[in-house]
């Protein structure tokens, strides 16, 4: 980034552990020290980092983001819906952070600060959500252990960290069905009874799914699909679960993938699919289209 840009920081002092005050301090200090123009803004409610890219990024030739997948989601659309060309820095401070180490943002914020100052912003693909018009970073899933990801409060986040998401995710097993369902992606159509689905440009889903840097790229128009079934018994499960967690396979007994740009989720039996977008809920629908739409902002990244 060149020297005497004008940079927007918009923080969520809720994500994450750090006081609100060191985060304005330090995050001020470097910039400035690095000869950039820094205001900051810091949001009050779900929403507010849109409206903040939004209204402002007329005003600004960077604009960044201080907090989780969340909050940097609300900053991407609200710079698409600005329909301005201005690139997006992060600074992470979530639990899980998939979407900063996919793209290798570091978690240390002096680094992350001194990357979005040494690089140049790249072009990265971007999914929306045809039904309601929202932007997803990284992945649009629905299913088991999805809800988890915006049903855990704040504060058990902020105290448990990542576990909090599994002690939720396990409850969820309990009584869940899994949902008979009909996927199209691009020319292929998938159909049975799915109890999860994701929809993403990302190396890791929820810190248990993972791919290769040679199986995704960020800029190529393409999506990954990753279907899977319910395992029927405790056996099933072990096997599952051994095979994600130790040596990230997807055995085809219960796991689908494919790639695409285009898809549509249909629900066979009537009910509503909710969808979580970057960790945020998205809506509920019987029938649900999503599109990848290549290169369609510009983010720091290594």
């Amino acid at each position: 980034m060149d020297k005497a840009k004008k940079v927007l920081v918009i923080i969520n002092p809720k994500s994450g552990r750090f006081t609100v005050k060191k985060q304005l301090w330090n995050i001020a200090d470097i910039f400035t020290r690095a000869g950039v123009e820094t205001t900051v803004y810091t949001t009050q409610k779900r929403g507010d980092a849109t409206e903040y890219a939004k209204l402002l990024a007329d005003k600004f030739d960077v604009i960044v983001c201080r907090g989780g997948d969340g909050t940097f989601n609300e900053t991407v659309n609200g710079v698409m819906q600005s329909g301005l060309d201005v690139p997006v820095g992060y600074i992470p401070s979530g639990t899980t952070n998939d979407f900063a180490n996919s793209i290798g943002v570091p978690t240390d914020v002096r680094d992350a600060i001194n990357l979005i100052c040494r690089v140049e912003p790249k072009p990265h693909d971007i999914g929306r959500l045809i039904n309601n018009g929202r932007y997803f970073n990284y992945t649009a899933s629905f299913g088991i252990f999805t809800k988890s990801s915006y049903s855990v409060s704040q504060t058990s986040k902020n105290i448990f960290g990542y576990p909090a998401y599994i002690v939720s995710g396990l409850q969820e097993i309990k009584d869940y069905r899994a949902m008979n369902l009909r996927i199209t992606c691009d020319d292929e159509v998938y159909e049975g009874e799915y109890a999860f689905g994701g929809i993403s440009s990302s190396l890791v889903m929820a810190g248990l799914i993972k791919y290769t840097r040679d199986q995704v790229k960020f800029d190529d128009g393409i999506f990954e699909l990753n279907l899977a079934k319910l395992p029927k018994n405790a056996s099933e499960w072990i096997e599952v679960s051994k095979d994600i967690l130790f040596s990230h396979k997807y055995n085809e007994k219960f796991f689908t993938l494919s790639k695409g740009s285009h898809f549509i989720i249909e629900s066979l039996d009537g009910q509503e699919i909710p969808w979580t977008l970057d960790g945020e809920y998205g809506g509920s629908f019987k029938i649900t289209e999503i599109d990848c739409i290549q290169k369609a902002f510009r983010v720091y990244r290594s």
